[in-house]
């Protein structure tokens, strides 16, 4: 389960945390920064690739909303974790039906933020490392689970439909209590 006592660590070391464990990360740019053509597909891409960590003074500006960074999912292929963007009017209900579905599933270690707007919630449930294909398949179970008691408002990264440089996640902007 989440820890909702005050011992949840401050929010900039929890980025910290994530951004150390990325080899890269990207900048949202106010513009199209890339087009790439993916399984018959055209992706425009608004960030664009820094091959290096981000440093606290990024972590700052994210967090006081100047830019906007976003982490990768996967390396070479495999990732450990999988993230659930969701994009409706109705978090708490959200949030209360995901969250009776890991106890079901038996996931207790995940983390739930706030997302850039109001009603924008990401949840971070790390994995052991498995490939793409594997954590796409858990991606699609637990959708499906969701959408038997909720209409689709959500999306579930990785993705193997996409591309490796769209299989990103913003940082979060703060924590759910």
């Amino acid at each position: 389960m989440i820890d909702r006592s005050t011992n949840t660590p401050p929010l900039k070391e929890t980025l910290k945390e994530l951004a150390a464990e990325a080899d890269r990360y990207y900048l949202k740019s106010s513009s199209i920064v890339e087009t790439l053509h993916y399984r018959g597909r055209t992706f425009y891409s608004k960030f664009r690739r820094i091959d290096s960590s981000p440093n606290a003074t990024l972590l700052s500006q994210h967090l006081n909303k100047e830019i906007t960074l976003a982490l990768p999912l996967l390396q070479e292929g495999k990732g450990d974790k999988l993230i659930i963007e969701y994009l409706g009017d109705e978090p708490e209900r959200f949030l209360q039906t995901l969250i009776r579905l890991f106890a079901h599933l038996g996931f207790q270690q995940y983390r739930i933020f706030q997302g850039k707007y109001k009603d924008r919630r990401i949840v971070i449930l790390p994995l052991p490392k498995q490939t793409l294909n594997e954590l796409h398949d858990l991606g699609s179970r637990l959708s499906d689970m969701l959408e038997t008691r909720l209409s689709k408002s959500w999306r579930i990264l990785p993705d193997r439909r996409l591309p490796e440089d769209y299989n990103i996640y913003t940082l979060p902007y703060g924590y759910i209590n």
